[in-house]
C-alpha cells in the first residue's frame, strides 16, 4: 500500500458522519487487500463546468470519479486536474482532459476517460456553475476552511463572475431575478476554519486557481464535501433513520422515522424529496433504479456511519490525479499541461479504488 500512501493527500475533520448520506460521488474501502468486483460499487463522473450549458460546450473545470460501496461504508474520491493530457481518437496530438467534454459533453468525457485509464464508468452527473451555485444555495451553503489570501483572491473571481452574470442578463439569456439571488452579500469579510460561503461564493472558491490547478482540485473536493455536508445536516434535521435490529428510536423530536430493513414507498419517496435537487439539477443518465439504488444505500451508509459516531473523513479517503500534477508544465503544440504515463495512472487507479 505505499502508492496508497503517497497519494492520499488527508483528511479533512470538520464534517459529520451523517454527511456519509449524500456523498454520491464517493468510493469504498475494500477488506483484506483483495481487489473486488467494480460491481460491488455505484461509481460516477461528475463534471462541472464554467458556462451555462449542463450538458457540452464549455470547459468542463472540475472533474471527479466518485464511488461508493453500500456494505463496507468507507470512501473514496478521485479528482482529475483538467490541465492532463490524453490521448484523443481524431486528434493527432494529444488533447487536454477537458476537449472531450467541450466537444459533446460528458458522454464523450465518460468515454475518452474510459479508453485513457482502463475504466468501465457508465454513469455521470453533469453541472454547470449556476446549478452548482443554486444547488450549494439549496442547502444552506457550505463551510470551509479559507485563507486570507484565498479569501481576497474569492472576492476577485466572484466579481468577475457576477459581471458576466449580468452581461448575460442584459442579453435577455438569464433572469435578472436569478442574478440578484445568487450574488446576493457576494462579498466576503470573513475568512479561517468554518468559514460560511453561499453558493457562488463555493463555486468561486473551488475554482481559484492563482496557485496552481492542484490546489484548485483541493479546493473543489472541500466544496463538494461541504455541500454534502450541509445536505446531509438537512436530512437529519427531517428523518431518524433505524433498523429492526435497533428498533424505533426513542426519541424522533418531530422527525420521520424511517426503517431502513423495510423502506416503504411513502418513506422512499419523502427521502427522495429531501435529495431531489442533486438530481434535479444536474445533466445526467441515471434511471430511476439507479437513484433508488443510490439512495437507499446512501441512507443506509449514513445511518451506520453516525453510530459508529465518527467524522465522514474517517470513512473517505481522496486523492488528486494524474501522479504528475505537481510536475513542472509540458508543452504540446503550444499548450501548457502534463503528459503522462498512462499506464502508471491506471494502475494507481485501479490500486486506489479496489486496493485495501
Amino acid at each position: 500500500m505505499k502508492l496508497i500512501n503517497t497519494l492520499r493527500s488527508g483528511k479533512c475533520r470538520r464534517l459529520l458522519a451523517c454527511a456519509a448520506a449524500l456523498m454520491m460521488l464517493a468510493v469504498s474501502a475494500l477488506p483484506a487487500r483483495a481487489a473486488a468486483p467494480a460491481d460491488d460499487w455505484v461509481t460516477f463522473l461528475l463534471i462541472c463546468n464554467e458556462g451555462m450549458n449542463n450538458d457540452k460546450g464549455n470547459a468542463g473545470s472540475t472533474m471527479m470519479v466518485v464511488s461508493m460501496h453500500p456494505v463496507q461504508g468507507k470512501i473514496r474520491l478521485m479528482m482529475f486536474t483538467w490541465d492532463t493530457f490524453i490521448d484523443y481518437e481524431g486528434y493527432d496530438m494529444p488533447q487536454l482532459l477537458n476537449m472531450p467534454y467541450r466537444n459533446n459533453g460528458p458522454e464523450e468525457t465518460v468515454k475518452v476517460f474510459n479508453q485513457n485509464f482502463g475504466t468501465n464508468i457508465q454513469l455521470f452527473m453533469s453541472l454547470n456553475y449556476l446549478n452548482l451555485a443554486s444547488l450549494i444555495d439549496s442547502y444552506g451553503g457550505v463551510r470551509v476552511d479559507i485563507t486570507r489570501a484565498e479569501r481576497n483572491a474569492l472576492n476577485g473571481m466572484v466579481a468577475s463572475k457576477k459581471q458576466q452574470l449580468l452581461e448575460q442578463a442584459n442579453a435577455g439569456l438569464i433572469s435578472q431575478v436569478l442574478i440578484d439571488r445568487l450574488a446576493q452579500d457576494y462579498y466576503l469579510d470573513s475568512f479561517g476554519p468554518e468559514t460560511q460561503l453561499n453558493g457562488l461564493q463555493a463555486v468561486g472558491f473551488g475554482w481559484l486557481q492563482y496557485d496552481s490547478v492542484y490546489n484548485c482540485c483541493l479546493r473543489d473536493v472541500k466544496v463538494i464535501a461541504g455541500l454534502f455536508h450541509s445536505a446531509a445536516q438537512v436530512v437529519s434535521e427531517r428523518i431518524a433513520f433505524y433498523t429492526d435490529e435497533t428498533g424505533y428510536p426513542d426519541y424522533t423530536e418531530g422527525r420521520r422515522a424511517i426503517n431502513l430493513d423495510g423502506i416503504t414507498e411513502e418513506d422512499y419517496e419523502f427521502f427522495r424529496q429531501q435529495m431531489g435537487p442533486i438530481f434535479q439539477m444536474s445533466y445526467n443518465n441515471l434511471t430511476e433504479d439507479d437513484i433508488t439504488g443510490i439512495s437507499t444505500a446512501l441512507a443506509r451508509i449514513a445511518y451506520y456511519a453516525a453510530r459508529q459516531g465518527v467524522n465522514i473523513f474517517d470513512h473517505l479517503d481522496y486523492v488528486v490525479l494524474p501522479l504528475e500534477a505537481t510536475n513542472e508544465y509540458d508543452i504540446v503544440a503550444g499548450a501548457k499541461g502534463h503528459i503522462i504515463d498512462k499506464a502508471a495512472n491506471a494502475a494507481a487507479i485501479q490500486e486506489f479504488l479496489y486496493g485495501d
